[in-house]
């Protein structure tokens, strides 16, 4: 149970109430007796001591401490999983069989952050290679979309034009810094699933600290066996904040992570989630453009708190979906058309995610 904490009246009250009961005859609620002020006096003491004692309990446990949290996370040996900068290939065009050195610059208009190549090539015959590159900064913003097109900061002998084209992979795997509440999680989960010489648990634990945007992940009973551990993970979009499924880059650092550390008869493959959006059909009351967007914002915020209760593989409730909805501010009453049922994920790999809405 919570500790409760009084409210100031409420401690000055009491002290005055045992003046009264101590001293027959003594007004302690007169503000103009010293007994009053000395319940004052004592008021002001002890709401220190109340919220004092509120501080220390709320950091002595994982699920609620704030400045404490570090020290926890170090006596489980859960360490905040750091910044990632993003990593990919840059196609260029210059003078076929000519050799490129390591250490090319590019910049990227309206961003600072410098991309570095990684490795000397050789332009092919074609008049084209595909240079790997390393961004110089961590956290999302590292990240190109396929198609970006790259500047050389100075000239380069044998390269015409001085542009670079992010190839189709995109520039990935640059994340911020793990979020406070995904390093909760992993601090509980290490405290309530023990190291177990690679126990599933140990795997979604691996796969959660290998990148800081790893948003689920889980290791399906029923696709694992004789050695054989498979690992479905999805990713936090560093732009929408919606959940996605991982790019090639980030399924090869969850693989590499994990591999380093699984049993060595262990067999395990990193999946990507495959996400199946649910379409949504509706009629709300009011039907307003407000209470619309009042309904769209609590769908949004019922999958994304779903996607941690259901997880991957599980299934959509409509009662669950309907009561959402009934919380959305300003609604009356609604009539949920679509789904028509409960909506179980396809298969252990996929997650139910928010489809199209339409209010009719």
């Amino acid at each position: 149970m919570s500790w409760p904490t009084p409210n100031p009246g409420d401690i000055s009250s009491r002290a005055a109430s045992v003046y009264e009961a101590l001293l027959p005859g003594v007004d302690a609620r007169n503000p103009n007796t010293v007994a009053t002020a000395n319940t004052r006096i004592t008021e002001m003491a002890m709401q220190d001591l109340y919220y004092f004692q509120g501080d220390v309990a709320q950091e002595m446990f994982p699920d609620t401490a704030v400045a404490n949290l570090q020290r926890i996370a170090n006596m489980w040996g859960v360490p905040r999983v750091q910044p990632s900068a993003a990593s990919g290939n840059v196609v260029i065009a210059g003078t076929p069989n000519a050799p490129i050195a390591t250490g090319l610059t590019f910049s990227y208009p309206g961003s600072t952050i410098v991309y570095t190549s990684t490795s000397a090539v050789t332009i092919g015959a074609g008049g084209t290679v595909s240079v790997p590159v390393t961004a110089d900064s961590t956290g999302a913003a590292s990240n190109l979309a396929a198609g970006s097109i790259l500047t050389l900061t100075s000239p380069v002998a044998n390269i015409a034009p001085l542009t670079g084209t992010v190839d189709a992979n995109g520039l990935t795997g640059g994340a911020d810094i793990q979020s406070i509440a995904a390093w909760r999680t992993a601090i509980i989960a290490q405290i309530q699933y023990q190291p177990s010489g690679g126990d599933y648990q140990d795997y979604v634990k691996w796969a959660y600290a290998a990148l800081p945007n790893v948003a689920l992940a889980t290791c399906p009973v029923a696709a694992c066996g004789g050695g054989v551990v498979s690992v479905v993970i999805a990713m936090t979009d560093a732009v929408t904040g919606l959940l996605r499924a991982p790019t090639t880059g980030e399924l090869a650092t969850v693989q590499a992570y994990i591999n380093n550390r699984r049993p060595v008869v262990a067999v395990p493959t990193v999946y990507a989630v495959v996400l199946n959006p649910i379409n949504i059909t509706l009629h709300v009351s009011p039907n307003t453009p407000t209470i619309q967007a009042a309904a769209q914002a609590a769908l949004q915020l019922f999958f994304a708190q779903d996607a941690q209760v259901g997880g991957i593989g599980g299934t959509t409730y409509l009662s669950r979906l309907n009561d959402a909805i009934s919380n959305a501010d300003g609604e009356f009453y609604h009539e949920l058309s679509l789904p028509a049922a409960d909506v179980p994920a396809p298969t252990l790999f996929s997650l139910n995610v928010l489809g199209s809405e339409s209010f009719v």
